[in-house]
């Protein structure tokens, strides 16, 4: 089974013309970023819009991916929902496919509930999976979410399911919550939720990360995870530009920028695609990008000029 350990990109989506999931051109670029770095790779995440989609198509996506020979033991699958049905049927399907975790976000429609029925929701929800429970990686994600794990919680859940409560991804931004998260949770993995907090969770001991701009920067980070700590600014500069912009809808340009497939940019609504004046500004951002050799996410993304928008303003 493989670690659950470094650099993890949160994919992004690819989509059809009519919206529905590219199954074929998903399992092409899992094995890119695969082939680019990454450790492993996140599906149905929140850069994978997953939300967006209903169980069955989420169902049949994996399936379909399994059936084209992704590697699925690397491959985390997002299968949180607020309906705990929906969140068994998911992470059983994860687990079926030899996935390698299932990353869980809270119940995320009512807030300000109480830590025991979040406990209760989890206790059902890997009771009810049995012997077909994966490993799982809690999501705290608070500010997507409007619902977070306290430290808490995650030790109450390490303790009473600790085969199956093996990591947490903290997407807090907070590095002081990720140091109580690794210094409180002796059994557990700690991912940082970018790729910015990489080289302090690894400082802090923290497993790596897993992160939305490592659709493009999966290269880089895994240089510096892998010890080159002068590339670390470098590193931290290009994710805070990056995330300066709408992320999923930029790393979606980006990507069609670089294989030349205008289709990849489509996402799914309320999404949007990026307007006329953050292409301009992703441009520049990629132009900044230029100081160190070897580095080649700057000659991967080069930009046209946009004659006309190409989404929304």
């Amino acid at each position: 089974m493989i670690p659950l350990e470094g650099v993890w990109a949160a994919s992004v989506t690819p989509l059809t013309p009519n919206l529905e999931v590219d199954v074929e051109r998903f399992h092409r670029y899992i094995g890119w970023l695969l082939d680019k770095g990454c450790h492993g790779v996140v599906v149905f995440g929140t850069t994978g819009e997953a939300n967006s989609f209903t169980v069955a198509e989420r169902r049949a996506v994996l399936d379909g991916l399994c059936r084209l020979g992704t590697p699925m033991d690397r491959v985390i699958v997002g299968t949180g929902c607020s309906a705990e049905p929906d969140t068994i049927e998911l992470t059983s399907q994860a687990s079926a496919l030899g996935c390698a975790a299932a990353l869980l976000l809270p119940p995320f429609y009512y807030k300000d509930v109480p830590d025991e029925g979040l406990f209760q929701y989890f206790s059902r929800v890997i009771e009810g999976l049995g012997a077909s429970t994966p490993r799982v990686l809690f999501y705290h994600f608070p500010k997507m979410a409007g619902v977070g794990f306290s430290l808490s919680l995650l030790q109450r859940l390490e303790a009473a399911f600790p085969n199956v409560a093996c990591g947490v991804k903290d997407s807090s931004g907070d590095a002081d919550n990720l140091t109580r998260l690794v210094k409180g949770l002796d059994g557990m993995a700690v991912f940082a939720g970018s790729e910015a907090l990489l080289p302090y969770a690894m400082n802090e001991g923290g497993v790596g990360c897993i992160s939305a701009t490592a659709n493009v920067t999966s290269e880089l980070a895994r240089r510096v995870y892998e010890g080159e700590n002068e590339l670390g600014d470098l590193m931290i500069r290009t994710r805070r530009a990056l995330e300066s912009l709408p992320v999923i809808a930029s790393m979606k340009h980006l990507l069609a920028e670089h294989f030349s497939e205008p289709q990849l940019r489509s996402v799914r609504p309320p999404l949007v695609p990026i307007g006329h004046k953050d292409v301009t500004k992703l441009s520049q951002v990629i132009e900044t990008l230029r100081p160190l050799p070897n580095i080649h996410l700057e000659a991967e993304f080069q930009f046209q000029p946009a004659a006309k928008p190409v989404g929304p303003a």
